[in-house]
């Protein structure tokens, strides 16, 4: 019974010893709800042996009789302190004990209810699927308008190749049949043969007149001839003259016919030159319009089954955004159109070819033959104005409507790059006094000193002490510069909204955690129903703190300066209100820009609508006012800029990074390293107490101590260990 109740009153000295060790815990640290031993070495010893020492029973009856005279060992006290506020699992299970009591109020009232409730949640995530949506529709349509004004560009180079050459080949096709028709079957060597005769035969019978002539004048002269002979002299040189005529008009022909034939050659050659030199063009031209129709009939497919899709995945339902309309009206062309169009080309364009082999084959130019190849030339003009007459009107209105909508989406971006010229401008701005930064300092403390060799900084150690990866914040990047890039990076940066407000989760509280005990931007200037301007109840006194008005800014985005954090936060916040002020054009667009066809029109209009509405929304947002979450969902709730840091950091939680910069901030206000942060203490020490009788009977069986009991001559010395954590 003694050595039972000896033991039991160890185990209560050293577990009473702990607790009171434990109950130095740091002020400073305390006042944002954590709890650490924080006191040094030596001076948990001490309250750990003092607490011991003045438990058992000989300190607490010093002069009396006791049933026990336990009495502590001096020196044998010893604590082990452990598992710092610096490891990140101790850290968070601190937060979440701290937290889990206000933060699911919070979070119903303050996040969900107001994102849930007007719908503005499920509504943020059909306007950012409809923005990506119109923005692949759109690429697909400017694909298939490209592809087919290059399709259309390469029919009106074939039509105007048969413009030119129909007229040139229908003159000399005329030209050669009517030679052809002169010609006869005639060749140049017959005829040159004949010409030849022809030709010696009028020299023979030139010879005989002038030899007549002779005799004629002879007789005349002898005064010999009679008149009967000289009648009949005077015949025979009419006849020969009448010969002579004869010959020189065959020679006369035959020069002409020879002179038809060698035109005949000289065009057909021509034509056979020309013919083959237009043939390797046009089929050039031909060969870059298959290409050229290919790539159409692939963009203008891929574009009809996206829209198919579309129509397919839309519910029709009354909760569905009103601008998915637009995806009706977008101008489809039918395959089938595209096909024929280019069968009629192909028609056109084989009707020449038969004129080329026509022209080609060496045969003579008969009636028939020229009637066929004329036919066929006509056919080729023909055809390719059949095309023309049947599709240019669509292609007209396809063009007229591309460049009505070009027009008006380069209108709306000159309106949203407006603002974004302005917003830029604002960006970059921390108010500062001075020239000089004030809290460089502090930024160099917890992102270290780029100019000084291996400065790492409070954060970079956490993480590395926690072994976790020293990655870029998470944030995703909110493109400013240009409007479609502002638009859609907005409308995907609250894609995930209503994922993340589908649970409570430990996130959450750590988050909440950050907005509660540090400062942010409007801290000071927030202002309740009745105008009074809000306090901060946190023992923390966030307003107080180094880096004042900044700290849950930093914790989002890690920047080494004030501006940069606000920077990073206004920008996300401008696009936030941007991506609820899209969603609230996309509920009722415009008819005009509904029926125009562009999806991405419909997009850019509510852009450059929702961008105003931001620009003025951040004007009152940094000023510390409460704004509705949507003006046409939801009047009665309002957020202010402390609710969008808190969506913040549930949209771009990464626990080891935010925990780490919570961590250094903590070591940045409150001076303390929480390597040595303790929040488990193991407490060791010995008591002893006197023996009665027992020495001697373990002596007498041969023993020198039991479980438990160490004996010493005639005392017992028991060693009792504790542990406890906060």
């Amino acid at each position: 019974m003694r050595w039972k109740s000896a033991d039991k009153e160890a185990e209560n000295a050293v577990k009473a010893g702990v607790r009171s060790t434990l109950s130095a815990y740091s002020k400073s640290l305390h006042t944002y709800g954590l709890y650490s031993l924080h006191s040094g070495g030596e001076g948990s010893n001490r309250i750990f042996e003092r607490t011991v020492a003045g438990n058992v029973s000989e300190a607490a009856e010093p002069d009396r009789f006791r049933f026990i005279d336990q009495r502590y060992d001096p020196g044998s006290a010893r604590i082990t302190p452990m598992y710092a506020l610096s490891n990140h699992g101790i850290f968070k299970q601190q937060i979440l004990e701290e937290m889990k009591y206000r933060a699911p109020l919070i979070y119903g009232l303050e996040i969900a209810d107001k994102f849930k409730k007007t719908g503005v949640a499920a509504g943020l995530g059909q306007a950012s699927r409809f923005g990506e949506n119109a923005a692949m529709v759109e690429k697909l349509l400017e694909e298939r308008d490209l592809r087919l004004d290059q399709t259309w560009e390469a029919f009106l180079d074939i039509r105007q190749k048969v413009a030119d050459m129909h007229p040139f080949y229908q003159t000399h096709l005329s030209d050669l049949n009517e030679i052809s028709g002169r010609i006869g079957i005639h060749t140049i060597e017959n005829v040159r043969a004949t010409l030849q005769s022809a030709r010696t035969q009028v020299q023979t019978i030139q010879e005989q007149i002038n030899s007549l002539n002779g005799t004629i004048f002879a007789m005349v002269s002898a005064g010999a001839v009679t008149a009967e002979a000289m009648a009949q002299l005077h015949q025979a040189r009419m006849d020969l003259q009448r010969q002579m005529d004869e010959s020189v008009q065959k020679v006369m022909e035959y020069e002409q016919l020879l002179q038809d034939l060698l035109r005949y050659a000289e065009v057909l050659a021509m034509l056979k030159v020309k013919s083959t030199s237009d043939m390797k063009a046009l089929s050039s031209i031909h060969e870059t319009y298959g290409h050229a129709m290919k790539l159409s009939k692939k963009a203008n497919d891929e574009l009809n089954a996206e829209i198919s899709r579309q129509a397919s995945s839309q519910t029709g339902g009354s909760d569905a955004l009103e601008a998915e309309k637009v995806f009706a009206h977008v101008q489809l062309v039918d395959r089938q159109d595209l096909d024929e169009q280019e069968a009629g080309i192909g028609a056109s364009v084989s009707q020449f070819y038969g004129v080329y082999a026509q022209i080609q084959d060496g045969l003579l130019f008969t009636q028939q033959k020229y009637s066929t190849t004329m036919s066929s030339l006509d056919g080729f003009r023909q055809k390719a104005e059949e095309v023309f007459s049947r599709y240019n009107p669509g292609e007209v209105e396809r063009q007229r409507k591309t460049g009505v909508n070009r027009t008006a989406k380069r209108e709306q971006r000159s309106k949203t790059q407006a603002v974004l010229d302005q917003i830029q401008r604002g960006l970059g701005s921390c108010s500062l006094i001075s020239g000089t930064d004030p809290y460089e300092v502090y930024y160099k403390k917890l992102n270290g000193n780029p100019a000084e060799r291996g400065s790492t900084g409070y954060v970079q150690a956490y993480l590395d002490l926690n072994q976790a990866a020293s990655a870029p914040s998470p944030v995703p990047d909110v493109d400013l510069q240009k409007p479609d890039e502002a638009g859609l990076s907005a409308l995907r940066l609250v894609a995930a909204l209503e994922h993340a407000l589908t649970e409570v989760r430990d996130e959450f509280y750590i988050n909440e955690f950050a907005v509660s005990k540090f400062s942010y931007r409007t801290l000071g200037l927030e202002k309740d129903a009745f105008g009074r301007v809000k306090t901060s109840n946190e023992l923390s006194l966030p307003g107080q703190h180094p880096l004042t008005n900044q700290e849950v800014e930093y914790l989002l985005y890690g920047s080494e300066s004030c501006a940069g954090n606000y920077t990073m936060a206004y920008a996300e916040m401008f696009a936030f209100r941007l991506a609820v002020g899209v969603l609230e054009s996309l509920l009722e667009p415009q008819s005009k820009v509904l029926t125009s066809g562009s999806p991405l029109l419909v997009l850019l209009a509510a852009i450059a609508e929702g961008a105003l509405q931001a620009q003025q929304d951040m004007t009152k947002l940094i000023q510390g006012e409460q704004l509705p979450v949507s003006s046409k969902l939801g009047n009665a709730l309002t957020m202010g800029y402390k609710d969008y840091l808190r969506v913040f950091l549930l949209l771009h939680n990464r626990e080891e990074t935010l925990l780490s910069r919570m961590q250094g901030l903590l070591q940045v206000n409150t001076g303390l390293d929480l390597r040595e942060a303790t929040t488990y203490v193991s407490g060791t020490a010995s008591t002893s107490f006197q023996l009665w009788f027992l020495p001697r009977v373990m002596k007498a069986i041969g023993k020198m101590d039991f479980s438990g009991c160490a004996i010493d001559g005639n005392r017992c010395r028991i060693t009792k260990t504790a542990d406890y954590t906060y």
